[in-house]
């Protein structure tokens, strides 16, 4: 996309993450203190634990529009072409994911597959854990390998920078949850207690998170040096994003383990926000576009082409 006009509609893109993240969230805290208020005991479960809230669902769809928006100002043969296919890819997982697990993949009254004398529940359990996996491992393993080429392209440019032995504790400290994790179950199944299929698939987005871990380190060390203008928040909200994945994880693990029944808004709670880090993404970088074409039209030439220069 080229034309000003076209940015013009969409220039307040990280507002409308901020606002839709913001009323959501407030949402679900009030729901929360009525829960309370009422001695837990009016139900507002809401979905399923092994399926996102529609606000999740919602959040991740807009993420995925601006991915597509953005993705068309990179023409074939940038430097961060691949690294946006990557991204659009993984937003187009979560949002699949979504879809399918809470329409197709629930016991809800609105899914067609309950509306037969016989619920297909073999065919929504086998959609529930194909949008588990679509959204867990499958988008850890595509977003790690939209890490590579932008990684890459920043060391093509002389924006690396070696990280301190002190910057690689929060991945190490990651590291050792993950293996306890792993040991954790592997304990449980020897001892012939039973593991949730649920279970298996969030462990194995574990080890690839570890791996996001690290590259998460190398980009906030490059981006360093890149100042803080857009570009370089949207790439911090990149960052963002994967801390705040791994630390949702630990979250979820640790909650059980005090609150016996923790409702479904806390699991939204805690995802809201992560989605919407990953949505900040495009949206910062659509600002930054909408910038560079403004100067544009003031300067014509610095941008003979048209095309923004952070996609040239």
């Amino acid at each position: 996309m080229t034309r000003e006009s076209g940015f013009d509609r969409i220039q307040f893109a990280p507002r409308w993450v901020f606002l839709f993240l913001g009323g959501n969230l407030l949402v679900h805290l009030f729901l929360l203190y009525v829960w309370n208020a009422a001695g837990q005991v009016v139900s507002i479960q809401g979905t399923t634990d092994s399926t996102n809230a529609f606000s999740v669902t919602i959040m991740a769809g807009l993420a995925l529009w601006l991915h597509l928006v953005v993705i068309r100002s990179f023409p074939s043969g940038s430097p961060l072409r691949s690294t946006w296919c990557w991204l659009t890819v993984a937003a187009a997982a979560a949002t699949a994911a979504g879809l399918f697990g809470q329409f197709l993949g629930s016991d809800w009254l609105l899914n067609p597959l309950t509306w037969t004398a016989r619920p297909r529940t073999g065919l929504i359990g086998q959609i529930r854990l194909t949008a588990l996996i679509a959204g867990g491992p499958l988008r850890l393993i595509v977003l790690a390998a939209a890490m590579r080429p932008l990684l890459r392209t920043l060391r093509r440019f002389h924006f690396q920078a070696r990280p301190n032995a002190i910057e690689w504790i929060v991945p190490g400290i990651f590291c050792l949850f993950t293996a306890g994790r792993l040991v954790e179950t592997g304990s449980g199944w020897l001892g012939s207690h039973p593991v949730r299929t649920e279970d298996c698939v969030a462990l194995a987005g574990l080890p690839v998170l570890c791996l996001l871990f690290f590259q998460g380190v190398l980009l906030r060390k490059s981006l360093s040096r890149m100042g803080t203008g857009l570009i370089a928040r949207g790439w911090i909200a990149l960052e963002c994003a994967i801390l705040a994945s791994g630390a949702g994880e630990i979250i979820l693990w640790v909650i059980p383990h005090f609150w016996p029944a923790p409702p479904a808004a806390i699991s939204t709670l805690i995802h809201l926000p992560i989605t919407a880090a990953f949505a900040l993404v495009p949206a910062l970088t659509l600002a930054a576009q909408h910038r560079a074409m403004q100067s544009a039209a003031q300067h014509p030439e610095n941008l003979p082409t048209g095309i923004p220069a952070l996609a040239r």
